[in-house]
């Protein structure tokens, strides 16, 4: 959840989709739904710029991300669909599905919210988009 309202406010990013955020469209239906309200540890955003951007912050992320193509293991995963694991699909398939060229997706781990939050800012930061 913190991860999620950091992404919300940051301005290399138009959307966050996580069901315990307020501008969840079933943020209702998760917090019936989900335990003691946690919501889970999967979240996408999407970066302005697009693929681009996307690649960018894939090159500068640091640890304790790692790029990879799976998704739930115990560490912090960040993932660009678009280059990785769509990447062979036409764009108008990727689009049909809901996969833009800035879409990004986090599988967050066991670390410290703290330390991926800051990794990310450093990473976001670099694409030029000021508070």
């Amino acid at each position: 959840m913190k991860i999620a309202q950091f992404l919300e406010q940051h301005p290399a990013v138009d959307v966050v989709c996580y069901p315990g955020l307020d501008s969840h469209p079933q943020k209702e239906l998760a917090d019936r739904q989900h335990l003691n309200g946690l919501h889970g540890t999967m979240l996408w955003f999407e970066v302005k710029g697009g693929t681009e951007s996307g690649r960018s912050m894939m090159d500068s992320i640091l640890r304790p991300w790692s790029l990879c193509e799976n998704l739930g293991a115990v560490e912090s995963i960040c993932t660009c669909p678009a280059v990785m694991t769509h990447g062979n699909m036409l764009l108008e398939d990727r689009l049909k599905v809901g996969i833009t060229d800035g879409f990004v997706r986090l599988s967050c781990g066991l670390e410290d919210p703290d330390d991926l939050i800051a990794s990310l800012k450093l990473s976001l930061d670099m694409l030029g988009y000021s508070y």
